[in-house]
């Protein structure tokens, strides 16, 4: 009987714990999105160790996440919530941490071996000692070597091994620690090094493809970074944004979203304590109080728009991601035609896929060659590019150890849209469309210093059937 990749993958992970399964348990798992982490829980609900394996021995079937239809606008298509967090389970101890990494290590692992070369890699510890192999690890250590060559370890939930790369492979470089990868190379003669002599697989993104799109040509609204609360909040450009929605400023018209969608991709407010010295440049020193401007100025807002708002590092919630929605408190002022989602949340938009994510992983990607925070649709890619939106644990971008990763790109969407570093940029790139609108603040003592010039009072509309796109200016 030949056995697909995936199936492979099931009965050489059950093999490694010296344990054997029914076919109908193999075609079961693989079925199952998280299938490895559905079998994992299954082995730790077991009574006693078990040689064979069948369908009886599977806990019930974990659920995917349930769709949150939010109120309808009219005749607008409601916003659909397609998967965000809902409620926190770190609680600290070490399994979370252990779940949170096998999670995120099984989906991209799975990832990379849809790649063609990466179909036969095998575990660590089964590393062929005589011939060619192939394996798929997590970045554990990266170490920069004389002479331009990258030394990494990887590993896997069973074992560890030293790979050395040559001085032409440039994308060892960029290689970003706790990042999934497939490689191919010789064994050392000892034995405890992989000479990497093919070229580093990360995982499968799948073809370009044609984006969904919707029935009508509904169009969407994003912008990021209000900031409101700040001295350098841009308060004149944003009521002629407010004028404009209503259709009292004559500057492309056909683009007013009537009825339509206005996504707030993080930072509404400038919050407190969000850096050393912030009390200096806030305008407003109450957080809530900021919030109650904020619904003020929506509240200014034709009633047709249905508007969404996701959190961001200087707003009132937890700073480690995923990012719960803002509080109930900020929640219950707001009309019945806001939304609230998590950060991220992948939403559907009259049928189209969007992934929204502030960007606070974009602090740890500059450290990569040639990416700077005024190229953000670089940075994009490079999450895409890794099937996660904040690749790096423990750096600066603090994350939670929720018993799943949230933070995973499992489904590629039709539009990424990020925000944080406040610079606008939109592109194409394999039937998708990147966007970062950048920001409603003008430069801060802070980015002067560092010679930052931000893009400040820009919108980015998008038709949601034909995928025409048009920054609108508001300076």
């Amino acid at each position: 009987m030949n056995l697909t990749a995936d199936e492979q993958e099931v009965v050489a992970w059950l093999s490694q714990r010296n344990m054997l399964p029914s076919p109908e348990l193999v075609e079961r798992v693989v079925a199952h999105p998280n299938g490895l982490g559905w079998l994992e829980q299954s082995l730790l609900a077991l009574d006693s160790p078990q040689l064979f394996l069948g369908l009886g021995d599977l806990i019930p079937e974990p659920e995917e996440p349930t769709p949150i239809v939010c109120e309808a606008t009219g005749a607008l298509p409601p916003v659909i919530i397609q998967r965000q967090i809902g409620r926190t389970r770190a609680d600290g101890q070490l399994q979370s941490y252990v779940a949170l990494f096998n999670d995120r290590f099984r989906t991209l692992a799975r990832l990379v071996r849809r790649d063609p070369a990466m179909r036969d890699a095998s575990g660590l510890r089964q590393v062929d000692p005589d011939g060619e192999s192939t394996v798929v690890g997590m970045v554990a250590e990266v170490r920069q070597l004389q002479g331009g060559r990258v030394r990494a370890v990887l590993e896997d939930p069973d074992g560890r091994l030293a790979v050395m790369f040559g001085e032409a492979d440039e994308a060892s470089h960029n290689l970003l620690h706790d990042e999934v990868i497939g490689i191919s190379g010789r064994l050392s003669r000892r034995g405890d090094m992989l000479f990497a002599n093919g070229p580093i697989v990360r995982p499968y993104q799948g073809r370009a493809r044609e984006p969904g799109r919707a029935a009508e040509p509904w169009t969407a609204l994003f912008i990021s970074d209000l900031h409101i609360g700040s001295n350098t909040f841009q308060q004149a450009q944003w009521d002629r944004f407010v004028a404009w929605l209503n259709g009292d400023v004559d500057y492309h018209r056909e683009w007013i979203p009537r009825p339509g969608y206005l996504v707030l991709a993080g930072d509404v407010v400038d919050g407190i304590d969000s850096y050393p010295g912030q009390e200096a440049e806030l305008e407003i020193t109450d957080v809530w109080e900021q919030y109650a401007v904020m619904q003020r100025e929506l509240e200014k807002l034709p009633t047709d728009i249905q508007i969404i708002i996701l959190p961001g590092n200087h707003d009132a919630v937890r700073l480690m991601e995923p990012q719960l929605p803002l509080p109930g408190r900020v929640q219950e002022r707001y009309p019945p035609g806001v939304t609230f989602t998590a950060n991220p949340a992948q939403l559907d938009l009259a049928g189209v896929n969007v992934l929204c994510y502030h960007g606070k992983s974009f602090d740890d990607l500059v450290s990569l060659r040639d990416l700077t925070y005024d190229k953000p649709i670089l940075m994009m890619k490079e999450l895409l590019l890794r099937r996660h939106l904040a690749p790096i644990y423990g750096s600066k971008t603090p994350l939670a150890p929720e018993d799943q990763d949230h933070m995973l790109i499992r489904e590629m969407p039709d539009i990424f849209v990020t925000g944080h570093v406040h610079s606008c940029g939109v592109e194409r790139h394999r039937g998708m469309l990147l966007l970062n609108p950048g920001t409603w603040q003008s430069q801060t003592d802070f980015q002067r210093m560092m010679g930052f010039q931000p893009d400040p009072n820009r919108a980015i509309a998008v038709n949601l059937q034909s995928f025409e796109t048009q920054v609108l200016d508001f300076n």
